[in-house]
């Protein structure tokens, strides 16, 4: 502590009343902890007109935290640096001061109140040491509130121990400051002002000794005012507590609501009301009766338990009939709501809560809701962080608005859809868009088995709610958007949906990795369509080789969801197919938008900001937004790769560079496109590997959009590697690409038209006259002499210039280095050979499918009619070219 002379050197030289006046000011300087009263006094001063100061300064996170666990330190190195000069300024401009660094004077030893007094004095100020105080208990409870409504907590950067001693530190501080006041008061250097109820018989008269205005006024101020010593009006939590009691033991019943009771009490600043849901059969059994006894006895001695409900669950009508738990909580919500509960915590008997402020955290959860959305308090949805399935809404929280908006837990017109499973889920979505549902972190507990007390066993039958997935939206834009203000900001909900078959676990750390923009709400949906490989995956991240099935999910989606993003990671029984898998990651999404991507590609780190900014500026006529699928252009890209790009492939891959105000995409490829929710879902008819079902679905989910369109976004972009494998194993990949893309000719025959013959066509259908004209050996022959004239028409007649500049590519891909003119001829012939995998494989599916009537010399329109002319440019290209082919054929022949 610094002496008094020092103390004098930087003071400045005040003038009487900070005014110049000759007249003596009186202030009064109330050293009482925040919470005591002290601003209830504040406003007294201020309705006689006297001028009052009761603010707390911005202070950084350090400093927060040290005025809590050390204010003796915090308030010494205030007072050394600039604490005097401000206190002096403000008892000049003041007739009171207090709150602040002025709460914490008491730390200090006495000469420094006596140095405050001294300084004062010659600046003709008189100062008043005052300190409102009241029970530890009370100062206690009242600082938690004011913690949990200013966001202390999180503004001190308090970590999660810190936060669970919150309590142990402001006791310890009450007391260390009510034993200092004490003392002050004995040596007469501070007035006591006790906050009890009887302030307006003993504070009067005391304020009028030490201010000019006299005690009649002072109790008219005061009864204004309505300072009374009660405790801070807190929200009351409705627990709803569902039981299967076993009959013949009690002791297993009351030791298990005795230990949640417990556990819900550990935040002292806990109100709660209970409703507690027992089975019709086990009404009147002796557990039940020894529960509920206790918990009427636990409401008489408890001051947090509010009050305490009854509600017997309906009985079942039928042997084997499922236990309807969610229209059982439905019913004990409206009961907790009915009786003024804020919120609803919707749990069970074997939850185990392990976190001692969980009231504290949705407490602020709910403020934090209700100031960022402009909503009343108590609207909203957050939810526990269940440490047994981390991110999912397994107990929502629901605000008391909900029940003003729903009239229940569950919407009336959706009470038979649920049974036992989703609720939480259907709750949690329901808010999605709003912003008004997110995981409380710190509030956390642990979820049991799920059962009777005492057993593991299930106690019913899980049955889903068909179909919420779908709703949820219309109940979402039918109920709870008209509540909302209006221009209330809307997250768009996006999912993410990777079907894996390979489960390369650095392709799919750059998806799950992905940034999330704040204007999204997202979740990764991985589906797994091959066991060995999770299998094998799971076991490269462990070291384990003993992992099943369920264990290796969960050690994957924990592994991808390491970046903080939401992750679900689920398998398949067995090999389904690509289809197949999209559709189990749509139906496990319940967003309004899925973005389908495959698991052999590298997304650029901003495309859902990409995606995002897109979907901000679109209406309701737009089904779909389709992204670019980039593959690799390097100056020393291998031959094979030059010739898929020359074989125009992946031209569909890259149709998003395409789009003009002369072109729109009628589909898009599943690597990268974003669909609208609908009922719609991939046709599994399509080959497991793919080929088709893009072109399929998107057709179909622009119809049940009513026509909606598909728009580009080259900015979303991803990089495809090429696929790997020799030149033969990708001539088979686009051969069995065609075998399920040729199904589209038979379930979209508008899309189709007749044209020339290719080469399987003609090989084909010129068997039969060939076997009665030749032998084995010349029919060998003609089929290699059609094969080589097809090479040189496709040669001679295709866009040679074109082809190399696909390969060169466009915009910042482009590769400026070119190759020589021989490595762009043998890429310009392979990709022939390509193509006529590809049309071999594509005439096989016709054969397979025994489509003869749509299939063979019969073209499907890529384009889907929106290129004009296309069908007929392409037939007269094909006639030339036919044209040509038996010219070249004769001329081969005839030469042999």
């Amino acid at each position: 502590m610094t002496n008094t002379a020092t103390l004098l050197e930087r003071t400045p030289t005040l003038p009487a009343n900070g005014k110049g006046s000759s007249k003596e000011h009186t202030c009064v300087v109330n050293i009482g902890l925040y919470r005591s009263g002290t601003t209830p006094l504040a406003e007294a001063f201020s309705k006689l007109d006297l001028k009052a100061y009761s603010h707390f300064p911005s202070l950084p996170p350090d400093h927060l935290k040290k005025i809590l666990q050390d204010p003796q330190a915090a308030v010494q190195d205030w007072y050394s640096t600039v604490g005097l000069n401000e206190i002096l300024k403000l008892v000049s401009e003041h007739a009171y001061i207090c709150d602040g660094w002025v709460a914490l004077l008491p730390f200090l030893n006495r000469s420094a109140l006596e140095e405050i007094e001294l300084q004062a004095r010659a600046a003709s100020i008189q100062i008043k040491f005052v300190s409102t105080s009241r029970s530890v208990d009370e100062t206690v409870k009242s600082e938690l509130q004011h913690w949990v409504i200013h966001d202390l907590e999180r503004q001190s950067e308090l970590s999660f121990d810190e936060r669970c001693r919150l309590e142990d530190d402001l006791r310890i501080r009450a007391i260390q400051h009510q034993c200092l006041v004490k003392y002050l008061c004995s040596l007469g250097l501070v007035k006591l002002l006790p906050l009890s109820n009887s302030i307006q018989e003993n504070w009067p008269g005391i304020l009028s000794t030490i201010t000019d205005s006299s005690a009649l006024s002072w109790s008219k101020v005061l009864k204004d005012v309505g300072v009374c010593n009660s405790t801070p009006s807190l929200p009351i939590a409705g627990i709803l507590v569902t039981m299967r009691l076993q009959r013949d033991n009690t002791d297993v019943a009351t030791s298990s609501i005795k230990r949640l009771l417990g556990e819900i009490e550990k935040d002292h600043i806990c109100r709660y009301l209970l409703v507690l849901g027992i089975d019709a059969d086990e009404r009147n059994s002796d557990s039940a009766a020894a529960v509920i006894q206790h918990l009427n006895e636990h409401m008489e001695s408890s001051p947090q338990m509010h009050s305490f409900h009854l509600v017997t669950n309906p009985p079942r009508q039928l042997q084997g009939e499922p236990f309807a738990i969610c229209r059982v909580w439905d019913q004990m919500a409206v009961e907790a709501w009915t009786h003024g509960a804020d919120w609803v915590v919707l749990l069970g008997d074997d939850i185990e809560i392990t976190c001692p402020f969980h009231h504290r955290a949705f407490y602020r959860s709910f403020l934090d809701i209700s100031n960022r959305i402009n909503v009343p308090f108590g609207f909203g949805c957050p939810f526990w962080n269940d440490i047994s399935f981390p991110g999912f809404p397994t107990f929502p929280c629901v605000g008391k608005i909900h029940f003003k908006i729903f009239g229940g837990l569950i919407p009336e017109h959706r009470r038979e859809s649920f049974v036992n499973q989703d609720l939480g889920p259907y709750l949690h979505h329901l808010y999605l868009k709003l912003g008004a549902t997110t995981c409380v972190t710190d509030a956390t507990l642990r979820n049991g088995v799920g059962g009777n007390i005492g057993s593991s066993e299930a106690r019913y039958s899980r049955i889903h709610a068909r179909g919420w997935r779908d709703f949820v939206l219309e109940d979402y834009r039918t109920h709870l958007l008209p509540f909302m203000p209006e221009g209330t900001p809307q997250y768009i909900t996006v999912d993410v949906v990777v079907p894996s078959f390979r489960v390369r676990l650095d392709y799919l750390r750059s998806i799950c990795h992905l940034k999330v923009p704040a204007m999204i709400r997202t979740n990764f949906i991985i589906i797994i369509d091959n066991i060995d490989a999770l299998l094998r995956a799971a076991r490269d991240l462990t070291g384990d080789g003993d992992i099943t099935i369920s264990q290796a999910e969960d050690i994957l989606e924990r592994h991808l969801a390491m970046s903080g993003n939401a992750v679900r990671v689920r398998c398949n029984d067995s090999n389904l197919g690509a289809s197949a898998s999209r559709n189990r990651g749509i139906n496990e999404s319940a967003a309004e938008f899925i973005l389908n991507l495959d698991d052999d590609l590298i997304p650029d780190e901003d495309l859902l900001e990409q995606y995002g900014r897109k979907l901000s500026q679109i209406d309701d006529t737009v089904a779909g937004l389709v992204g670019l699928v980039r593959f690799p252009r390097t100056p020393d890209m291998p031959l094979r790769h030059a010739a898929v790009l020359m074989s125009y492939l992946t031209f569909m891959f890259e149709i998003a560079e395409q789009e003009s105000n002369m072109y729109t995409p009628a589909w898009g490829v599943t690597a990268n496109i974003l669909f609208r929710r609908t009922n719609i879902r991939f046709d599994p008819i399509y080959a497991k590997t793919g080929g088709g079902e893009d072109v399929d679905y998107s057709l179909r989910v622009t119809e049940a959009c009513n026509g909606g369109r598909l728009l580009a976004v080259p900015e979303a972009r991803v990089v495809h590697p090429f696929w790997a494998g020799s030149v033969f194993a990708l001539a088979s990949h686009f051969h069995n690409w065609a075998i399920g893309d040729g199904a589209l000719f038979q379930i979209f025959p508008e899309h189709t038209y007749w044209s020339f013959p290719n080469l399987p066509e003609t090989i084909l259908f010129t068997l039969p006259l060939c076997c009665l004209q030749m032998n084995y050996r010349q029919y060998f022959q003609f089929v290699s002499f059609s094969i080589a004239a097809d090479f040189v028409v496709d040669l001679v007649c295709d866009d040679y210039q074109h082809r190399i500049a696909v390969v060169q590519g466009i915009g910042k891909d482009r590769v400026k280095e070119k190759r020589g003119h021989l490595f762009y001829f043998f890429a310009h012939v392979l990709a022939n050979l390509f193509i006529l995998g590809l049309e071999f494989g594509r005439l096989r599916g016709h054969i397979v499918r025994c489509n003869f009537a749509h299939g063979p010399f019969r073209r499907f329109d890529w384009h889907i009619g929106r290129l004009p002319n296309a069908p007929n440019n392409f037939r007269k290209r094909e006639a030339h070219k036919f044209c040509f082919f038996v010219a070249i054929l004769s001329s081969i022949w005839y030469c042999a």
